[in-house]
C-alpha cells in the first residue's frame, strides 16, 4: 500500500521559520502566532512526511538532513511567491536607485560578492554602495539601507530575521597541524581579547594544553599570522575553509557560534530594490547551509 503524502505551502512555511529562527518560539513570534499552533504544524508535517526534519537540542532546533533539504525548497519556493507577487503588483518599475549595504569582513571570501555581482547583473539600475566593516551599522544614523551582521542577537532599531546559526573550528597551516602532533608545545593559540584565558573555547574546540599567545581582535590578522607561524586559529568555517595556506586541524570539534541576520531600516521595509536584495541573500544563504554550519563544502 503506498502511503499519500500531503502537505501545503502554509505548512512549509511554519518548517521554514523554524529554520530561520532556531526556535518554536522563535518561529512562533515571526508569523505572529501562538506557540502551540507552530508545534502543531511541525508535528503535522514530520507525521505526513514519516521522518523527523529537526533536532531539539540545548541551542535550538537543529534541522536534521532531510529537513536541511525540505527548507531549501520551502526557501525557493517563498522566493519564488514573494518575486512573483512583486510582479504582479507592478512593483518591478520600482526595482532601480541606491542602496547602501554593510557586511563584515568575514563573509567577503564566502561568495557574497559573487551574490552582488549576480543581482547587479539581474537589476542594472539598482545602485550598491558597499561598506565592508566589522563595526555594527546604526540604522539610527542613516549609516545603511541594509546590514548582514554577525550576531548572538539583535536588540537595536533595526528589523529584519536570523537567516542561519553558523559554526566555527580550529585552522592552521598544514605544517603548524604536522608539528601539533610530534611538538605539541611548540603550538600555541592565537588570543582574541583579555578574557580569552578564561573563557574556555579552546576546551570547547577538543584541542587542549596548549598556551594562549597574543591578542588580535580581527580575523584578518588571525588568518596572516596563523599562515606564517606555529598558531592555531579559531575561525567560521565559512571563512577559514575558503583561506589559502589554512587547513582544519585534524580532531578539532564544530562549535556552534552566531548567528548570520539580514537587517534594513524600518522605514524601508516596503521598497522593491531593498526587498528584491533581502531575499537575493536568503536565497544565497538557505541555499548554503551546510557550507555555512561547516558540515559541506560551497554549492
Amino acid at each position: 500500500m503506498v502511503r499519500k503524502i500531503t502537505t501545503d505551502w502554509d505548512d512549509l512555511r511554519f518548517v521554514l521559520a523554524i529554520a530561520r529562527t532556531g526556535s518554536i518560539r522563535g518561529a512562533a513570534r515571526a508569523l505572529a502566532v501562538n506557540h502551540g499552533t507552530v508545534l502543531q504544524r511541525l508535528n503535522h508535517v514530520e507525521e505526513t512526511l514519516g521522518t523527523r526534519l529537526f533536532g531539539r537540542t540545548r541551542k535550538g532546533m537543529i534541522a536534521t538532513e532531510a529537513g536541511e533539504e525540505l527548507v531549501r525548497h520551502a526557501a525557493e519556493m517563498d522566493i519564488s511567491f514573494r518575486t512573483a507577487t512583486l510582479s504582479a503588483a507592478g512593483r518591478d518599475a520600482e526595482l532601480s536607485g541606491p542602496i547602501r549595504v554593510s557586511i563584515p569582513f568575514a563573509l567577503c571570501p564566502a561568495g557574497i560578492g559573487a551574490v552582488l555581482a549576480d543581482f547587479s547583473a539581474q537589476y542594472p539600475l539598482i545602485d550598491i554602495e558597499l561598506e565592508i566593516t566589522d563595526r555594527f551599522t546604526r540604522f539610527a544614523d542613516l549609516e545603511a539601507d541594509l546590514s548582514v551582521r554577525l550576531a548572538f542577537g539583535v536588540d537595536d532599531d533595526a528589523i529584519g530575521q536570523r537567516v542561519l546559526q553558523y559554526c566555527k573550528t580550529a585552522y592552521a597551516a598544514p605544517e603548524t597541524c604536522a608539528l601539533l602532533a610530534d611538538s605539541p608545545g611548540a603550538v600555541r593559540w592565537l588570543g582574541w581579547a583579555k578574557e580569552d584565558e578564561s573563557s574556555g573555547w579552546t576546551e570547547e574546540t577538543g584541542i587542549t594544553g596548549l598556551a594562549m599567545a597574543h591578542k588580535c581582535p580581527e580575523h584578518r590578522s588571525q588568518i596572516e599570522i596563523a599562515r606564517h607561524g606555529p598558531y592555531l586559529t579559531l575561525l567560521p568555517c565559512f571563512l577559514g575553509d575558503r583561506q589559502p595556506g589554512l587547513v582544519r586541524v585534524p580532531g578539532a570539534r564544530l562549535i556552534a557560534d552566531r548567528s548570520i541576520w539580514i537587517l534594513y531600516r524600518s522605514d524601508q521595509k516596503t521598497t522593491a530594490r531593498l526587498r528584491a536584495l533581502k531575499e537575493t541573500l536568503i536565497r544565497h544563504f538557505d541555499g548554503q547551509r551546510a557550507f555555512y554550519s561547516g558540515a559541506g563544502a560551497a554549492a
